[in-house]
């Protein structure tokens, strides 16, 4: 009978402490889960975040590669063909800006482009001087390999005109290889109609043109 006491005086302390504790139990469980929500959710918004931090770079960087359509070329020549003028060939170079400016037909793209450039020369008397080319007109481009340009304006000290006509090299250097810029090979020429007023003469010259174009 005693033993009977004990057990029920037992079973009346322990259940409500077991009860006590489940309910506890009960009301931590919804905090644990919210606090596990919320941390899923803080790292989706996180990993949103950083994937949209890296698009924006993405399109940065696209931005940043896109040309901007203008291109500066770095012209040399070496005369072969010369006016009656000269005692030797007139060997020299030219800058090139070529603009964004231009349009499409049929497949060849016609764009507009300034030169000027510097010849050093000697009169066949022995006068020593280096006339200036520079000249405003435009290019065409067929099928991204044939090239011609042609720029009218002052060689010397009086109107004249410079022509190249060649070849690009822009699918080998620029698609093929990756190289950030482009080379033409030609010919190219140049006319003025009084080279040196102190000597008074029309003349032309000409010769291989090597040609370094870095776009912007």
């Amino acid at each position: 009978m005693k033993n009977k006491n004990y057990i029920i005086k037992y079973l009346i302390i322990i259940l409500p402490l077991l009860f006590i504790n489940l309910n506890a139990q009960d009301q931590a469980d919804p905090v644990e889960e919210t606090t596990a929500t919320e941390e899923v959710e803080s790292t989706e918004v996180a990993a949103e975040e950083v994937e949209i931090a890296d698009e924006a770079v993405e399109v940065e960087e696209l931005a940043v590669k896109e040309s901007s359509g203008y291109n500066v070329g770095f012209s040399g020549s070496m005369g072969f063909i010369q006016g009656g003028f000269f005692d030797n060939i007139p060997i020299g170079g030219s800058v090139v800006i070529s603009t964004p400016w231009g349009f499409d037909v049929a497949g060849i793209r016609f764009g507009l482009s300034a030169t000027v450039g510097a010849y050093p020369a000697k009169h066949n008397t022995g006068v020593e001087f280096t006339p200036l080319a520079i000249g405003v007109g435009g290019n065409l481009t067929l099928a991204q390999f044939v090239f011609m340009e042609g720029h009218g304006g002052l060689v010397g000290d009086a109107p004249g005109a410079r022509g190249f006509a060649g070849v690009s090299l822009e699918r080998l250097m620029n698609k093929g290889l990756g190289l950030p810029f482009n080379v033409l090979v030609g010919a190219e020429g140049f006319m003025s109609t009084d080279l040196n007023e102190d000597i008074g003469s029309a003349t032309y010259w000409g010769g291989l043109a090597f040609r370094l174009d870095m776009s912007f």
